[in-house]
């Protein structure tokens, strides 16, 4: 099939326009709008002022970790000394009654609970004491373990009441508990160590 001049240069022309077409089309589509640049700028200058006032805040930043930090170390000195909790529970023990003798209260017996493990390195030591008393030395108690320097809660009361010779007296069975913080696991250490 031969192909005239004339249909040569009209298809040489449907050619270009197909073409300057395609490229217009690709140009739009490629080349993102204003509108979608001046967009992407502003978002852009956003972030990098947000981060400058980032930048800018790093003494407050560091000033709020140095506060946090004294305040852990304060918080570390509240808790019991020791790093063992067959030890602490022998401190705890010792201040429970020392505390109970203060209050007026008797300590019928006192057993240490199985330790706890809790977040990082903190070991929670629990003492079970079972008392003798009256109420207002109950409550003088409590609100001793409550006030004591150490960090020491009351993970549990139970009261039992009976009546003798028309008064009524209470048996209070507590749990006290308190923090250590314990030593790192030596046999971690070696095994680190060796490699």
């Amino acid at each position: 099939m031969r192909v005239s001049a004339r249909e040569k240069k009209f298809l040489i022309g449907g050619g270009v326009v197909i073409l300057a077409g395609l490229i217009l089309y690709l140009g739009v589509v490629m080349v993102p709008s204003r509108e979608l640049l001046s967009k992407e700028v502003e978002t852009k200058k956003r972030a990098l002022l947000r981060q400058r006032e980032m930048v800018g805040r790093e003494d407050f930043y560091r000033a709020r970790v140095e506060e946090y930090k004294q305040r852990l170390k304060q918080d570390y000195t509240r808790l019991l000394p020791g790093d063992n909790p067959s030890i602490a529970g022998a401190e705890l023990q010792r201040v429970l009654k020392s505390l109970a003798d203060q209050s007026g209260v008797e300590v019928i017996r006192r057993d240490i609970q199985p330790s706890q493990k809790l977040q990082d390195n903190l070991v929670k030591v629990a003492v079970r004491i079972e008392t003798n008393c009256v109420p207002d030395q109950l409550v003088q108690f409590l609100a001793a373990v409550e006030n004591y320097d150490k960090f020491l809660s009351v993970d549990e009361l139970a009261i039992t009441s009976f009546r003798i010779q028309k008064r009524w007296e209470i048996r209070p069975s507590v749990v006290v508990a308190g923090l250590i913080a314990a030593a790192e696991n030596k046999s971690e250490d070696k095994a680190g160590g060796g490699q």
